[in-house]
């Protein structure tokens, strides 16, 4: 895929439409989870993800492997600033991250857009390449649900159940963690969640945004644990600190 000019914008280019970019309009859905989590007609909805999604495995899991399920748009990559490459709009530190990750989990890309999108950002970005680490496969749009809120109404959410239904003999909830930069996508899933910080700006922020190194270290802590559910990923910072004080 032929990259932009310096004038032109990377989002003309890899990124999604512009109304589905609402990373500025997340809320809190703390409230929601147990109205939604256990609801017959989205445990229906994902039941029919399992049976009709198709899934092309890039690299098969591997046994023993703990499940990383990775976002893309800022969380691994600032899609709306303008820049002549990709390279200069991926976050500090992603090669670094997804190769330490490698060696406890296997890693799964989820993205709320299109397939032909993720698979031309991970080719720009190099993530598809990189000898250092592989990943298992990709997840679209085309894999998420729509769930209704009482105080929010209709939202599309990413459940992880439809990872576990497909490949529920390498992982489960007790080993599956995923990062997003909205909050709403763990709705299904809210032990499973952790929302990690928008990289934005990233001309401005590159220099200073460390968030892959520190969750990295926090991925490595964890993956000591036999239940990843029983944490609160919402407090990660304050757990990894209470680990390396001790």
């Amino acid at each position: 895929m032929m990259m932009g000019t310096r004038e032109e914008s990377l989002e003309d280019v890899l990124a999604p439409p512009p109304d589905n970019d609402d990373v500025v309009n997340d809320f809190d859905i703390e409230e929601e989870f147990v109205e939604v989590e256990n609801r017959e007609e989205n445990l229906s909805k994902i039941s029919r993800r399992v049976k009709d999604y198709k899934v092309e495995v890039l690299n098969p899991p591997r046994e023993g492997k703990k499940l990383l399920v990775l976002d893309v748009d800022y969380t691994l990559f600032d899609h709306r600033s303008c820049a002549e490459t990709g390279l200069e709009l991926m976050r500090p530190y992603l090669h670094e991250f997804l190769t330490s990750a490698y060696e406890d989990y296997d890693i799964v890309i989820w993205s709320a857009t299109s397939m032909k999108w993720i698979e031309a950002k991970m080719k720009e970005l190099g993530v598809s390449t990189n000898a250092n680490y592989k990943i298992a496969f990709m997840l679209d749009s085309a894999a998420m649900i729509t769930v209704h809120t009482p105080r929010r109404g209709l939202i599309d959410v990413k459940p992880l159940g439809v990872i576990w239904g497909k490949y529920g003999e390498f992982y489960t909830k007790k080993n599956t963690i995923m990062f997003d930069d909205i909050g709403r996508n763990f709705l299904m899933n809210p032990q499973n969640g952790l929302k990690i910080r928008p990289f934005m700006k990233a001309h401005l922020n590159r220099d200073k945004d460390k968030e892959l190194l520190k969750l990295s270290e926090y991925l490595k802590e964890i993956a000591k644990l036999e239940d990843l559910s029983e944490l609160n990923h919402k407090h990660w910072e304050r757990y990894l600190s209470k680990k390396q004080g001790q």
